[in-house]
């Protein structure tokens, strides 16, 4: 009897097929946590920019009507994964803070648009729910 020593061909297959099975489940999997965590930038941005909206309201007794006004130069997110947009209603009475996913971050179905306003409304009118705001 002859005895063996490492692995056969047809083992070295098995196993690389049950790996790939593995991957194939996994990396979805992962794609989607990944993409869930950085919805956590769209809202820190959003609820920075109301507050800085209130502190210009307490000052002006109105809203800003302009990002530049409230010290954001930017109007992408830090990672770039947001875009970032606002409304003001035509008084300067009211605001609607918006953060639209770009890029990568647009493959986040599920929350591709977060919506803030001077009431405290997430998502207000919007088809995406209140929990995309973790």
């Amino acid at each position: 009897m002859k005895s063996s020593r490492g692995i056969t061909l047809i083992e070295l297959c098995i196993a690389l097929v049950i790996l790939a099975l593995l991957a194939g489940i996994a990396y979805p999997s992962y794609v989607q946590v990944v993409l869930r965590s950085h919805r956590a930038e769209a809202s820190e941005v959003i609820l920075a920019l109301a507050a800085r909206q209130e502190l210009y309201y307490a000052e002006f007794r109105q809203y800003s009507s302009t990002l530049a006004e409230l010290g954001v130069t930017e109007m992408v997110t830090p990672s770039g994964r947001y875009l970032v947009n606002m409304d003001v209603g035509s008084d300067n009475m009211s605001y609607q803070l918006m953060a639209t996913a770009i890029g990568v971050q647009a493959e986040d179905h599920e929350c591709l648009v977060f919506s803030f306003n001077h009431v405290g409304q997430r998502n207000e009118g919007l088809s995406y729910p209140s929990s995309c705001w973790l």
